[in-house]
């Protein structure tokens, strides 16, 4: 086979698996939005003009553009137009992993554009109105443009390199721990390829200030914002553990590579090390940089400070890099080496898990909260009560379109007992029956319906009704 008909049957192949990825995300585009998406749509609420967005809404729930496409749609049409720029950007995100891959050869290439375009995280993070899906575009094209500066440093490739985190920033904040990153695996291919120290840190300084210009933007909005308001609202921060930071990175694996979300988490790890272990060892020294870098430098990092919030599949999304590169790099050496039966299996698996996780993000969706809203107005005004009061009132007021639920208070309790509690998230703490409220008043309630949601978004809600005495 010609190399021209082998290019031309990438190409063809690569353009399928976009279409596939298309048609997938706008599949798991349907359905109630989550928690995260509506409090992006609630943001905006309170904003006066467009402008606001970039410079008066000191918010990390706040992903500029994300929340500047959300300005323009509204809340009233389809989540799937909700969603359209994420599947817009989640689907060009499949040719740009190809095109990354495919510097190893073909097989890399379909390897990396058959992740990018079923894997769950892709899928997941490309039909959600979040940044996720820009930051996962701009974090390869910045691995793209950082492997161009390798074979020759230009301006050409120090702008590019500016501009992709300019604009992974915009999306979400967290493209600069990723960029950092990846500046680090470069400086380390360089040294470990036989490049003198000296050239080293020289490289080191113009990625630096091309870092520093392409937060630049990002930053400056944010200061603005905290300077227009005073203040600066951030997410719930949990708390560092290991056994958290453990969680994230398997599950990171699982929405990557299809592995199972269920398994023992000290065997979940070390499931995870040893196939990290083995295909590193597989690829060479060299071709494993980039890889491991991506994995393990922010994990460190976080252990090292004891970093709350570290959800890794979710905010560390340079992990995915890594991922997708280790198994794309084994694939490629395996198809110059002929091992094709091993291919076959390891792409059955992979596919498989993925399968399994895409379809069951189809299925569930991100929680059918309006389902749930109008069980608990079915018979008119109703009053709830939530073990996540403000989660939980977030979402329930979104779709309680005609007003008809309020919120009871702890302090109300006694004196008002709520017809319905919301258990959210705590399905161990789910039983048939539940005693709720303050101690000097508990109520009992009988389960009525549970609302479970796909693994990496979405808030499980187990509603109960007050048992009639």
């Amino acid at each position: 086979m010609s190399v021209r008909t082998r290019l031309g049957g990438v190409f063809f192949t690569v353009c399928g698996l976009t279409v596939l990825g298309l048609l997938l995300r706008l599949v798991a585009a349907r359905g109630d939005l989550w928690l995260d998406e509506i409090w992006s749509l609630s943001n905006l609420t309170r904003l006066h003009n467009i402008g606001e967005i970039l410079w008066g809404l000191p918010n990390t729930n706040n992903h500029l553009l994300n929340s500047l496409w959300l300005w323009i749609v509204g809340a009233q049409p389809s989540p799937i137009i909700i969603r359209l720029e994420s599947i817009v950007v989640g689907t060009l995100t499949i040719p740009v992993v190809a095109k990354f891959c495919g510097r190893h050869g073909p097989a890399a290439a379909v390897t990396g554009a058959a992740l990018a375009a079923g894997a769950l995280i892709f899928v997941q993070y490309g039909s959600e109105a979040r940044g996720y899906a820009g930051l996962l575009l701009t974090i390869f094209v910045a691995a793209e443009v950082l492997e161009q500066f390798l074979e020759k440093p230009t301006f050409r490739t120090r702008l590019g390199f500016a501009g992709a985190v300019a604009i992974g920033a915009l999306f979400h904040l967290t493209m600069l721990m990723a960029a950092f990153t990846l500046v680090v695996a470069t400086l380390i291919r360089m040294r470990a390829s036989g490049h003198r120290l000296q050239d080293v840190i020289f490289a080191g300084l113009d990625l630096a200030i091309a870092f520093a210009l392409g937060a630049f933007p990002a930053l400056v909005l944010l200061a603005f914002s905290v300077l227009n308001s005073h203040l600066l609202f951030t997410g719930s921060l949990t708390p560092f553990s290991m056994s958290r930071l453990g969680h994230g990175l398997t599950t990171l694996y699982s929405a990557t590579l299809g592995l199972p979300f269920d398994l023992p988490l000290p065997l979940a790890v070390g499931l995870c090390a040893a196939l990290t272990a083995a295909a590193a060892a597989y690829v060479g020294r060299e071709r494993a940089i980039l890889p491991l870098t991506c994995l393990l430098l922010i994990p460190v990092v976080a252990v090292l400070l004891h970093a709350a919030n570290v959800q890794y599949a979710r905010y560390d999304l340079i992990g995915v890099l890594g991922l997708v590169t280790l198994l794309s790099d084994v694939v490629a050496k395996m198809q110059s080496e002929r091992r094709l039966l091993i291919i076959a299996c390891l792409g059955f698996l992979v596919a498989l898990g993925n399968i399994v996780h895409v379809g069951q993000l189809i299925a569930l969706g991100r929680g059918n909260i309006e389902a749930l809203t109008a069980r608990m107005s079915h018979d008119g005004d109703a009053t709830f009560a939530s073990n996540m009061p403000v989660e939980t009132w977030v979402s329930l007021h979104f779709y309680d379109r005609h007003g008809a639920l309020t919120e009871i208070e702890p302090k109300d309790w006694c004196a008002r007992p709520p017809d319905w509690f919301v258990l959210a998230d705590r399905p161990d703490e789910e039983s048939p029956v539940g005693l709720f409220g303050p101690l000097e008043c508990r109520s009992r309630y009988d389960a009525d319906m549970i609302v479970k949601t796909a693994p990496l978004s979405g808030l499980r809600l187990a509603l109960y009704r007050r048992a009639a005495h």
